[in-house]
C-alpha cells in the first residue's frame, strides 16, 4: 500500500454528495441513519444526478489508483468497486464523503476488508477494539480513531516495512515504530490478508524481479553508446529505430522503461526497493548510477 494522490471533485458532484449525506444526517437514531446511509448507497447511481456524480467520482478514483486500475490494498487484483475505508454502517456520517472512497479489488472489497472495522479507544490510545458486525443490531462507535491504515490521507510506508532482504515478501510493522503504529500496521495487514494470500506474497517477489530487471535496462541505456547496446537492451532489434537520431532513441527507450516501472504491479515493491537500497546491494549499485530513478 502506498499513499494516494487526492483529486478534486467537480463542484456539482460535491453538493450532490453533501445532499445525499444530508439526508442520512437528518435521521434521529444511530441505526436509522446507519439503515438510511445503506438504501441511499444501493441507489446510489439512479437518476441523473446520481449517475452524472458517481461516474465521475469511479473516473477519478481510477485516475488515483496506485497502478493501472489495480487495487489500492492489494495491489495485485483489478479495482472495481468504491470502497468505503470507513465502513457505511458503523460511520454512516462518512457513507457520502469524498474522502472516505478508494478504489478497490471485489476480492478486498467482500472476502477480506468488507465491513469489519477496529477502533482505538480511548481515543488516540493504543487499545484496539474490534467493532460489532452492524447486522441486525446497531451499535455506535465510540469514536472515529480507526486502526485500519488510511492511503487517502496516511502514508502507509511510515507503518509498514516489506521483508525484501530475506525473501520472504511478507509485510511487517516498520522497525522503530510505537507500539500503536504497531498495531495499525499488523492490523492493516492481517484485516487484507497481505501476507496470507498466496497470490498476492508471490506477485510481490515477482514485481521486485521485475522492478530490478527494468531498472538494470535503464541503466545500461543510460551508458549505451550504439544501436547495438539499445538493441541488446531491449532484445528486440525491431524496437529500435536507427533512422533516428542515436540520442533521440536512447532517450526514447530509457523513457519507456520507466514507464514500466511507473504501471507495474505492486508499487510498493518499487518504493521498498528505493528505501532499502543500503540493504540490498545490486538494487543500491543501480540507484547509484541512475539516482534519478529515487525520484520516480
Amino acid at each position: 500500500m502506498i499513499r494516494l494522490n487526492s483529486k478534486d471533485l467537480s463542484s456539482a458532484t460535491v453538493v450532490h454528495l453533501d445532499k445525499t449525506q444530508l439526508k442520512v444526517d437528518g435521521e434521529p437514531t444511530f441505526e436509522s441513519r446507519a439503515k438510511k446511509a445503506s438504501s441511499l448507497w444501493d441507489s446510489k447511481g439512479s437518476g441523473q444526478g446520481g449517475k452524472k456524480a458517481f461516474g465521475e467520482i469511479r473516473k477519478t478514483l481510477l485516475q488515483m489508483c496506485v497502478g493501472v486500475e489495480i487495487c489500492n490494498y492489494c495491489e495485485h487484483n483489478e479495482a472495481t468497486d468504491i470502497e468505503h475505508v470507513y465502513p457505511k454502517k458503523s460511520f454512516p456520517e462518512k457513507a457520502f464523503r469524498w474522502e472516505n472512497y478508494i478504489l478497490s479489488c471485489g476480492k478486498c472489497n467482500t472476502d477480506y476488508k468488507s465491513d469489519k472495522f477496529a477502533v482505538f479507544n480511548p481515543l488516540h490510545s493504543a487499545d484496539l477494539e474490534e467493532l460489532p458486525r452492524q447486522r441486525g443490531t446497531y451499535s455506535q462507535p465510540a469514536n472515529a480513531d480507526g486502526v485500519l491504515i488510511n492511503p487517502r490521507w496516511e502514508n502507509p510506508l511510515d507503518y509498514l516495512w516489506l521483508d525484501i532482504q530475506n525473501k520472504s515478501f511478507h509485510f511487517t510493522d516498520k522497525p522503530g515504530i510505537s507500539l500503536r503504529d504497531c498495531r495499525k500496521a499488523k492490523y492493516t495487514i492481517e484485516l487484507l490478508g497481505l501476507n496470507a494470500r498466496t497470490p498476492l506474497v508471490e506477485g510481490r517477489e515477482v514485481a521486485a524481479k521485475y522492478y530490478l530487471d527494468r531498472l538494470e535496462r535503464y541503466v545500461r541505456a543510460k551508458h549505451a553508446t550504439t544501436f547495438a547496446d539499445l538493441e541488446a537492451i531491449t532484445q528486440d532489434p525491431d524496437m529500435v529505430d536507427e533512422t533516428q537520431p542515436f540520442e533521440a532513441e536512447q532517450a526514447r527507450i530509457m523513457d519507456a522503461i520507466r514507464s514500466d516501472i511507473a504501471h507495474h504491479q505492486h508499487p510498493t515493491v518499487w518504493q521498498e526497493l528505493k528505501r532499502q537500497r543500503g540493504q540490498l546491494p545490486k538494487t543500491g549499485r543501480l540507484l547509484a548510477q541512475a539516482p534519478e530513478a529515487l525520484e520516480w
